[in-house]
């Protein structure tokens, strides 16, 4: 999928000032700011509890979801793409990863099927990813990627000292609308289809030979083709 780019992918970080006394009096003039520093405190306990049991709960969920799941592959790799020139993977058999959903699914990318695949390989840390995201589930959701090509995201790079963590809980909450994969700590799948930057896609035909990949931000312009060169795959 050469040259899809729209954006940069992420890649593998005193003077003097009158005075005026006020006065006092012994009714207690100073009450009324007493209450605001009450409610100041009272927002403040709201808010870091709030915070602690947002923290927890995807603390929870990544204690109890694995991030990472076992993968293999079957069949050479794609070489690592590189978008200065033509991509020599284009028109080869993508090799089959064997591979698991976060919630332990079996799933397979690559081989035949039924129709086209659309993969898109995801860090959760990376700002192009997390913006990229949101707008694939648009366009599966008004038609521009149609229900006739297979959506499949890989999460891959994981890490959980980075941002966004856990991935399960970030595609969860974008509501991603297809088949889910999550790599290995070794990132198996994304080196076998030759991932060089985030995000990265890799569009298959049903026969599992690659039709296009590319690596950043995709546009209006640059998925309708891509939608089309699978559409005629």
């Amino acid at each position: 999928m050469s040259k899809v780019t729209s954006t940069n992918p992420a890649r593998k970080g005193p003077a003097n000032r009158p005075t005026t006394k006020k006065r006092v009096s012994k009714g207690g003039r100073r009450l009324p700011l007493v209450g605001v520093v009450v409610v100041v405190v009272v927002v403040v306990l709201v808010g870091a509890v709030i915070i602690t049991a947002a923290t927890r709960k995807k603390g929870a969920v990544a204690a109890n979801v694995e991030q990472n799941r076992p993968v293999s592959v079957v069949g050479s790799a794609l070489p690592t793409y590189d978008d200065s020139g033509a991509d020599p993977a284009v028109g080869n058999v993508a090799p089959v990863v064997h591979g698991e959903s976060f919630d332990g699914t079996k799933e397979t990318v690559g081989g035949k099927t039924a129709k086209p695949t659309l993969v898109m390989f995801v860090a959760h840390w990376c700002p192009h990813c997390r913006a990229e995201v949101p707008r694939v589930v648009k366009w599966r959701a008004d038609g521009t990627i149609p229900a006739d090509i297979n959506l499949v995201a890989v999460s891959t790079d994981v890490n959980p000292s980075y941002p966004n963590y856990p991935p399960s809980s970030w595609l969860d909450d974008v509501k991603w609308p297809g088949t889910t994969v999550a790599d290995d700590a070794p990132t198996t799948a994304g080196q076998a289809y030759g991932l060089s930057a985030f995000p990265f896609f890799v569009g298959l035909d049903a026969n599992g030979k690659v039709v296009q990949r590319g690596t950043g931000e995709l546009d209006q312009a640059a998925v309708e083709q891509l939608v089309q060169k699978l559409q005629a795959s």
